[in-house]
């Protein structure tokens, strides 16, 4: 493991507490993000040793009462190199996962993990969000949860009819939101939404990270 990778994960340690077996399944998941990121773009090469301190961290945000409650049906969209959604699982094994992304690449990394955690109640699709509900009909989810940098409008536009009564979209965005929500409550004046901000990042406190929770109607 990459020793900065392998410094912020003791810190983390102290922050969160995990079982022994959990730490060490994240600890190998990194692992795997870092033989990958060798020979395809998972993170950004100037992130690479910030995997932990930053994605891992900003991952578990997610498994926080107020975002997570007792939601167990869960899309991570856009996985990517599969944060947040690995995280959560690894930290909450009873969340019955599903992974989604768009690039066969990251796609495939995401079986890996899901062999190589050797979990058989998490899938990994490769698919536009916005096909998914032809492609599986009927499918819906308790928590949509993303690390955005698409709109609000579109995040919710996908995420909307993948959602049961009652469910909600997470997403973690950073930056000044105030036009941004401006935008999504004129184009959705009906639709309640909560804006919660997050702690700072250890090595990158200006950051500003908020978590928008949007909600369906129940």
């Amino acid at each position: 493991m990459d020793p900065a990778n392998k410094k912020a994960l003791l810190a983390l340690a102290n922050d969160v507490h995990l079982r022994e077996q959990q730490w060490e399944e994240i600890a190998r998941y990194v692992e795997l993000v870092e033989s990958w990121n060798q020979r395809t773009n998972l993170v950004s090469r100037q992130d690479i040793g910030r995997i932990v301190s930053r994605h891992v961290r900003e991952s578990l945000w997610f498994i926080r009462p107020e975002v997570l409650g007792e939601f167990r049906l869960v899309l991570d969209l856009g996985s990517g190199a599969g944060f947040p959604g690995v995280v959560m699982k690894i930290a909450e094994p009873g969340l019955l996962l599903t992974l989604l992304d768009s690039r066969q690449i990251k796609a495939r990394f995401l079986a890996e993990v899901i062999n190589h955690l050797g979990w058989d109640d998490v899938q990994a699709f490769c698919e536009r969000a916005e096909n998914l509900p032809g492609r599986f009909p009927g499918l819906t989810f308790d928590l949509v949860v993303c690390r955005a940098v698409a709109k609000l409008s579109d995040l919710w536009r996908w995420a909307a009819p993948l959602l049961g009564p009652g469910g909600r979209l997470a997403a973690l965005k950073g930056g000044d939101l105030a036009e941004e929500l401006h935008q999504f409550g004129k184009r959705h004046p009906a639709v309640r939404w909560q804006l919660i901000p997050m702690p700072e990042l250890p090595d990158d406190p200006a950051a500003g990270r908020q978590m928008v929770i949007v909600h369906t109607r129940i």
